[in-house]
């Protein structure tokens, strides 16, 4: 199947079973879904359904409470609650109580279908669904792909020090991500519009760019994903030539091509190290145990090699975005959303080590260790953390917003690259320059709103479907601006 099936929008009858729900219910819909099931405590389906409206708003203890006294696809709910939970033997637990349940249910219905009256007074107390069995079942094979997975993660949990962890907008957050020079940086989708043109984009099937790309040192290479028509995506990489041209982008693979299955449409979120072979990349599919995993693969003279799941603690039930090791001030960055703060994630810093130390599979309270808890129990008396917390903050980043425009570069032909406005011998064209800069933020700003227009649209307010295609014109137009605002610069510099 080209899609997993959470990126389908898989739903089970009656109750919303999608894996990693980012949707929680308004508390006024948890309440009264939870109020019809006190009311009748004996109906199986408003149980169960209150067990739905629960584990929607990430209250999985609660929701099993509900769950339990639920009619048989409950089982399937508490089996996930407890996915959430990292406690993988009572999630499978509940997926064989599914088909037992299942079983037992489908025999009284035989019978009840034998006495009409019986049959008539059943519906007088109970409310009756019908259910597809066959989705069913197919949602409890995925989801027990999922906690086996979890079961063998959980057995390789990663001992790391985490230095520290902060919640940011999860809007442009790898801004928040400071490195060294020479672990590169992160841009955005603008320094890929500056260096190809649409219809190279479209040459190569990329309909829409996505943020973070990863910037070399020297800024001579790019790592970049984007988007085709069918939703899938693609990595790429850039190379800036010796006359400062940029050759043709290479197209380094999709999910298909690097995990040799098509399980998954996801590849996003690359940070290549220093060596020019190692990439981190996030993806979904089979191979993650949230929506989005951080995969490692390394590069020979064929191309990446297969990836390998990164594993825990860096990965969870949840989506887990990007990682980034900074090797010359030894600190390693991780992304996640498992706290589940709205219109943010977490980023956490941590120690990175040369070998991969895992805790004993007997360690008390693994799981804690996994789901990152609290940071406290991952730290040790021996280290300074205030000192290291201080060295990252003295670190410059590229990453780092600015109104000062001074910072960038700007190719001209013949391999001239304009780093300052002092640089540009024609006042006319600084002024130009100036004049494309200010365009530039009013695009970017345009693309911010476009992309949470998008983002309303998706959670089923279609009202704004009007303003997005509206937003989409009006960027369509920015951009054939912006692109007379770069030539005059450079008509203006060279003539």
């Amino acid at each position: 199947m080209k899609n997993s099936l959470y990126r389908l929008l898989f739903i089970c009858i009656a109750g919303v079973m999608t894996l990693a729900s980012s949707a929680s219910l308004l508390d006024d819909s948890v309440n009264n879904a939870v109020e019809k099931a006190l009311k009748s405590p004996k109906d199986k389906v408003l149980n169960r359904l209150a067990g739905d409206a629960l584990k929607n708003a990430s209250k999985y203890g609660d929701a099993i409470t509900y769950y339990i006294k639920g009619d048989y696809p409950g089982n399937l709910g508490a089996a996930e609650c407890y996915f959430y939970l990292y406690d993988y033997d009572k999630a499978t637990e509940f997926l064989t109580k599914y088909y037992d349940d299942k079983r037992i249910a489908k025999e009284e219905a035989t019978k009840s279908k034998k006495s009409k009256s019986r049959s008539k007074n059943r519906a007088k107390t109970q409310t009756v669904v019908t259910y597809n069995d066959s989705e069913l079942d197919d949602w409890a094979e995925y989801l027990r792909k999922k906690i086996n997975l979890g079961k063998s993660m959980l057995d390789r949990v990663e001992k790391i020090e985490i230095i520290d962890s902060i919640n940011v907008p999860s809007d442009e957050f790898f801004k928040f991500i400071k490195l060294a020079g020479s672990a590169g940086h992160f841009g955005t989708e603008l320094d890929i519009e500056n260096i190809i043109t649409s219809s190279e984009l479209n040459k190569l099937g990329v309909t829409n760019l996505w943020a973070p790309v990863h910037i070399s040192e020297n800024g001579d290479e790019m790592i970049w994903y984007g988007s085709t028509d069918n939703g899938d995506s693609k990595m790429f990489e850039s190379t800036r030539l010796t006359d400062g041209s940029w050759d043709n982008p290479v197209e380094l693979f999709d999910y298909t091509s690097i995990f040799n299955n098509d399980e998954g449409s996801w590849v996003s979120y690359p940070f290549l190290m220093s060596d020019g072979v190692t990439l981190y990349f996030a993806a979904d599919g089979s191979n993650s145990l949230g929506e989005l995993d951080i995969f490692i693969s390394r590069r020979n003279s064929d191309g990446f090699l297969q990836p390998s799941n990164i594993g825990m603690p860096y990965n969870s039930p949840y989506n887990d975005y990007l990682y980034a090791i900074d090797e010359e001030n030894n600190v390693g960055w991780w992304v996640s959303d498992r706290n589940q703060l709205k219109d943010s994630v977490t980023i956490y810093s941590f120690i990175p080590k040369e070998l991969r130390i895992n805790y004993p599979i007997e360690t008390p309270n693994l799981s804690d260790y996994a789901k990152i808890t609290s940071i406290a129990i991952t730290q040790t008396d021996d280290t300074d953390y205030d000192k290291i917390r201080e060295r990252i903050a003295t670190i410059s980043s590229a990453n780092e917003d600015s109104d000062d425009s001074s910072h960038f570069e700007f190719a001209l032909p013949g391999g001239r690259i304009i780093t300052s406005m002092s640089q540009l011998t024609n006042p006319k064209s600084q002024e130009a320059l100036e004049e494309y800069f200010s365009e530039q933020k009013s695009y970017k700003r345009m693309r911010n709103e476009l992309a949470k227009l998008r983002h309303t649209y998706a959670q089923n307010d279609k009202s704004v479907a009007t303003e997005i295609l509206s937003m989409e014109k009006a960027i369509e137009a920015e951009k054939i601006e912006l692109l007379r605002l770069k030539n005059r610069v450079v008509k203006l510099e060279t003539q």
